[in-house]
């Protein structure tokens, strides 16, 4: 999708700036999934099945770590979408007094995140922060930074500002994000009447909605002597610092993005979310003598939007290929998959579709694209 120079006329000159910072953050999302789903696509767990009584249990006995650069990628996000807001607040009051902001006033300078609306009040009455005009109780700034503080809403500690303020003060004083493995979903390539699966949402009523897997949780139970073959999915889960809750890494990082982007950053700037909203995705890897000219070939594509239609892609191609490519290649294909960028996706889906028509054509098609799999399964090796 393009943008027009009217679309974005609501961001100044003096705030373009936010745009990179977006884009930024967009790339390092799009990098937090693509490691995400090669971490999936190697299947983590470690199954074990264990006859109990007149059941057969199929038990987790070993998880593969989360790779170390997950947590810091996740750190590097957040940090971003915060510092957006700050540069956002910074430029809007300097922009409004028409001066340099002095050295005091620039330490004193930030985005609040108050719990409680005498905690706000408090903080625009700080020394140098009450001698700013812009700042002041009835002043527009003030009023929009009121709006977006978490004590607008029945719980504070669900408020994106404070779920995103909570993330960067561990990762930048104490430690790296805290992320686990959790399990997707659990699938069976036919019914069975004696089987049961494990529901993730309700593993652990008490967490939030990505509770981690342990070692000993059983994902799926049958009846002695029967067969079934199942598929099984996971994800990596992120640790809410305040609360302690999990949450799913890639939903919790796109909700935080899709706020800041959608709804700070206009109400800071124009005092509404009502407006053409930024895209996230602008080329800040080439130097751009007009940042306002590049907002219009921007991509309005986020990255979890692009991050959801690749692995759609992914799994539609290897649906196409596991009942064709035999047995022992599941595992293999669903690795290789997971290496693949959106184009060659396409580009692979497309040739087994128009081959359909003809047995030896798919046939041909099939056998070349598998021996794709076993090289980079070789090359693997």
């Amino acid at each position: 999708m393009t943008h027009s120079v009217a679309d974005h006329a609501w961001l100044p000159d003096h705030q373009l700036h936010v745009a990179a910072t977006l884009a930024h953050v967009d790339a390092t999302l799009e990098r937090i999934n693509l490691l995400v789903h090669q971490y999936t696509a190697q299947g983590p767990l470690a199954l074990q099945e264990t006859a109990v009584g007149n059941q057969v249990n199929l038990a987790v006995t070993g998880i593969s770590p989360v790779p170390e650069a997950l947590p810091r990628l996740v750190a590097d996000a957040l940090t971003q979408l915060r510092a957006v807001l700050e540069h956002t607040v910074y430029a809007e009051v300097e922009h409004r007094l028409a001066r340099p902001l002095s050295a005091q006033e620039s330490r004193a300078l930030e985005m609040p995140a108050a719990v409680a609306r005498d905690g706000f009040d408090e903080w625009l009455t700080h020394r140098w922060r009450r001698h700013l005009p812009p700042l002041h109780s009835g002043a527009a700034i003030s009023q929009r930074l009121r709006a977006l503080q978490p004590f607008q809403r029945r719980d504070p500690n669900e408020h994106p500002l404070k779920i995103l303020v909570e993330y960067t003060n561990l990762a930048k004083h104490r430690m790296p994000t805290v992320a686990a493995a959790r399990l997707g979903a659990v699938y069976a390539a036919a019914p069975h009447p004696g089987l049961t699966v494990s529901q993730p949402l309700k593993m652990r009523p008490q967490a939030g909605d990505g509770q981690p897997l342990n070692i000993g949780d059983v994902i799926a139970s049958i009846p002695r002597g029967a067969r079934v073959e199942l598929s099984i999915v996971s994800t990596v889960s992120l640790q809410r610092p305040h609360t302690q809750m999990w949450n799913i890494a890639v939903n919790e990082l796109a909700d935080l993005e899709d706020w800041v982007r959608t709804t700070a950053i206009p109400t800071l700037i124009t005092g509404s979310r009502d407006v053409a909203p930024l895209p996230p995705q602008m080329d800040i890897f080439s130097g751009q003598n007009d940042l306002r000219s590049a907002l219009q070939s921007a991509g309005a594509q986020s990255a979890a939007e692009r991050g959801r239609q690749r692995l759609q892609a992914a799994t539609a191609l290897a649906n196409m290929l596991d009942p064709i490519a035999g047995i022992g290649m599941s595992e293999a294909i669903s690795t290789w998959v997971v290496s693949l960028d959106m184009p060659a996706l396409q580009q692979r889906i497309d040739r087994l579709s128009h081959a359909r028509s003809s047995t030896r054509n798919l046939r041909r098609v099939v056998d070349e694209i598998l021996n794709e799999v076993r090289a980079a399964e070789s090359g693997r090796g």
